[in-house]
């Protein structure tokens, strides 16, 4: 073997794989499906940590999955062919992958077009070529579109930039230019002139990602990823966009159904905890919220309950701040508010429980068996290891006595990047001892993991919510998301729109933001305001903040506010109908609750479009993010009619909207749509739900849709018991013709009407057996 001249060797041949070796080198391809492939690059198989992010069959391992088992694919026989030494195998929808065994070279072609390929002469760092790490090359196109990473800042198309893939507690951030962020997900969409294809390398080391920045005299345009890992395992997606990205999700596992009260307007500050009397202060919430009709489904409860002095004690109860920590959650749950408590997984050297855990041998560790010291809030401590299945234990127990046995039913799982870079840090892993800084991302997995375990075990029947500040993908398995500690300022907000549609296309479909910005100077009454009119229209809406001068950012902080606040909240309930059912659109189809339209239309003006979002599959949204903006010009995707109120606009052009920061929000429904919103009153403590079905017809022909509903908290639904209306709508020019049917065991006969200034004739009836 000479440097860049490796030649691979055929070696081993399945219905669904292939191996070959060079050396001490083995390289594999897997066909996981008839669109999908994984690619291995290893030297000795046993070194491969495993993997915490793959989960096809959506069972849970405390201890992960072999990264490079195939169990729970469907697997895939593709035609083989061998020409010129060169092996080329057949897949799906016209896609060919091609092998050059000389340093292993992958071409990936469609409709014999080259979709994408590894950078000759050499892709891989096989003899050391390009230093210690490893690392993949492959061709860059000039203008090609790249989606993904996880939570990135910036605009939403990342080509031309670079970005370490790695977690941090990145407090005030810049959301334009800040990096790393909060998540470790390996993962990005490509479009090109030929088509689209996804990319995930399953790694939790520290990893990068060049997408054009750099650029050498000595080779073709080129993009790459490297990582700290000592193998390379990876995962090709093919066919359109919306196709690679419900492949990727599929393969990491489902995410939980969300009860129905977190998708209501929750509260939040650090003020009130950090208060003196936190309860009072608490108390006062609910007062405020009666006294401007507002309603609340949950409170996350920061981290200042468990302080002694000025420093925070997870786990310990500050009972001068709390008196009466049962009467606190009772009270907030007859308000109908659920607590969600904030646990962090790190416990300072002068922790009441420190001593205890560190003879326990309960912490990630120094090389003597020490507890391994770093910097956390206010001083210094130690993170428990979650791969010691003592400590993963320990949490589980924790959050059953100090939370679950009060009354409440979720957590809220922060400052969970496991921020330790340090090689002698050391943790169990579950007997096999690695390097911590390689598996930060599976510690918060875990974390995640312990909690959830403690709460579908204490409450069985209750769907659980949790919400993860850290993370890979592998924790939408158990949790939602936001984009962090964002900053209190115009164009924080309009980053902070893109970094969502980032996280949605990276696979996390429940997210949101800390709404008027979380640190900073007090957000201006304009600004507070925009940030709700975007907040109506993602899946959590909280108001969260930690302000420079100690004042509280809440739905009241401009009295002459409240009533466009409560109006914009008011929106929002109307539209909990269609939320909800989106939500289980994105738990059963994995399909976005939020997403850059061009995730589902062939319009190329959709890439330019920055100001615009779908919320759900039917309804486009645009938004006014400078400040003293109040004309908003909203582009309509060409291949659909819109619907804005009763009137109807054809796709491919731009529609100009006037929107005042104290308006509601104006937005379009698709044609060929029905939906589903609650026209009972808005207010403090009303929960009744009125529902009506407003049908969105085409010109001429026919479509589908269908509606879920439950109880909002229980796994019922999983047995039928819920409704689950299924709309056939046929459509000419005299007439619109509705059928529905319920296959869910909850009644419901539907009202459905038809869209204002529709003059056609309407019928509704039942569909026939």
């Amino acid at each position: 073997m000479s440097k860049f001249n490796h030649l691979f060797s055929l070696v081993n041949q399945t219905d669904s794989s292939v191996k070959f070796t060079c050396d001490q080198h083995t390289a594999a391809i897997d066909f996981v499906s008839g669109s999908c492939v994984r690619v291995s690059l290893y030297q000795n198989r046993q070194d491969i940590l495993p993997t915490f992010s793959i989960n096809p069959t959506n069972t849970f391992s405390a201890n992960g999955r072999d990264r490079l088992s195939v169990e729970g694919f469907p697997l895939y026989h593709p035609t083989m062919t061998e020409e010129d030494g060169y092996y080329r195998f057949a897949m799906e929808n016209h896609i060919a992958v091609t092998v050059n065994p000389e340093n292993f070279l992958i071409t990936v072609t469609q409709n014999d077009k080259v979709l994408c390929a590894d950078r000759a002469p050499l892709a891989y760092n096989i003899d050391h070529e390009f230093g210690s790490d490893m690392v993949h090359y492959l061709l860059r196109e000039d203008g090609e579109q790249i989606f993904g990473l996880g939570d990135k800042g910036g605009d939403l198309n990342k080509s031309g930039h670079s970005f370490r893939i790695e977690t941090t507690d990145c407090m005030g951030y810049n959301a334009k230019d800040s990096d790393p962020l909060y998540k470790h997900v390996p993962f990005y969409l490509c479009q090109n002139s030929v088509g689209s294809y996804g990319v995930f390398y399953d790694t939790s080391d520290t990893s990068y990602f060049d997408f054009g920045r750099e650029i050498n005299n000595y080779y073709a345009p080129f993009k790459f990823f490297k990582t700290e890992d000592n193998c390379l395992v990876y995962y090709l997606f093919f066919g359109s966009k919306l196709d690679v990205l419900q492949q990727f999700t599929k393969l990491v596992g489902k995410q939980p159904l969300p009860p129905k009260w977190s998708f209501d307007y929750c509260g939040s500050t650090m003020t009130y905890t950090d208060a003196p009397k936190s309860q009072e202060r608490m108390n006062e919430f609910v007062e405020e919220l009666k006294k401007y009709d507002l309603s609340c489904g949950g409170f996350y409860l920061s981290s200042g309950y468990t302080s002694i002095g000025n420093q925070r004690f997870v786990f310990h109860w500050n009972h001068d701040k709390f008196p009466d920590v049962k009467q606190f959650i009772d009270d907030f749950r007859a308000a109908g508010i659920e607590i969600i408590p904030n646990i962090k997984p790190a416990f300072l050297v002068n922790h009441p429980l420190y001593s205890e855990l560190s003879d326990r041998g309960l912490f990630v560790q120094n090389p003597d068996g020490t507890p391994f010291v770093t910097e956390f809030w206010d001083g210094l401590g130690s993170y428990l290891d979650f791969t010691n299945p003592e400590a993963f234990d320990f949490w589980y127990g924790k959050v059953n006595e100090a939370l679950l046995d009060y009354g409440m039913v979720s957590t809220w799982n922060d400052n969970n990047e496991f921020d330790m870079k340090d090689p002698d840090a050391q943790a169990n892993g579950f007997g096999e001892t690695v390097s911590a800084s390689r598996i930060r991302p599976v510690e918060t997995y875990l974390m995640n993991a312990s909690s959830y375990r403690a709460q579908i075990e204490r409450f069985p029947n209750l769907r659980p919510f949790l919400s993860t500040r850290s993370g890979g993908i592998g924790v939408r398995r158990f949790a939602q998301t936001w984009s962090g500690d964002n900053r209190t300022y115009f164009p924080d907000m309009k980053y902070n729109h893109n970094i969502g549609l980032t996280m949605s296309l990276s696979g996390f479909y429940f997210y949101g933001h800390d709404l008027g910005g979380f640190s900073g100077d007090m957000p201006s009454k304009e600004l507070l305001l925009r940030w709700i009119q975007h907040g109506i229209f993602e899946p959590r809406l909280v108001i969260h903040s930690w302000n420079n001068d100690g004042s509280v950012t809440l739905p009241w902080s401009y009295p002459e506010a409240v009533d466009s606040v409560r109006a914009l909240f008011a929106e929002r309930k109307k539209l909990m109908p269609y939320l909800y059912n989106s939500a289980y659109q994105a738990v059963e189809n994995e399909v976005p609750l939020n997403a850059p339209a061009f995730l589902y239309f062939n319009d190329e003006e959709l890439y330019n479009q920055s100001n615009s979002m779908m919320f759900g599959r039917d309804i486009l949204v645009a938004f006014a993010f400078d400040e003293g903006q109040t004309q908003v010009d909203a582009y309509l995707p060409s291949g659909a009619d819109w619907y804005l109120a009763d009137r109807k606009y054809r796709g491919g052009q731009t529609v100009a909207l006037t929107i005042r920061p104290e308006d509601t929000m104006p937005y379009f429904v698709r044609s060929g749509s029905v939906l589903p919103t609650d026209v009972a009153p808005y207010g403090y403590g009303k929960t009744e739900e009125e529902l009506l079905f407003t049908v969105y017809p085409v010109e001429e022909g026919s479509f589908e849709a269908d509606f879920f509903t439950d109880d909002g908290k229980t796994f019922a639904y999983q047995n039928k018991d819920c409704t689950l209306l299924h709309f056939s709508v046929e459509c000419n020019a005299k007439t619109v013709t509705v059928q529905y049917q319920n296959n869910g065991t909850n009644e419901l006969i539907p009202k459905v009407s038809l869209v204002a200034g529709d003059t056609r004739t309407f019928k509704v009836k039942p569909k026939e057996n």
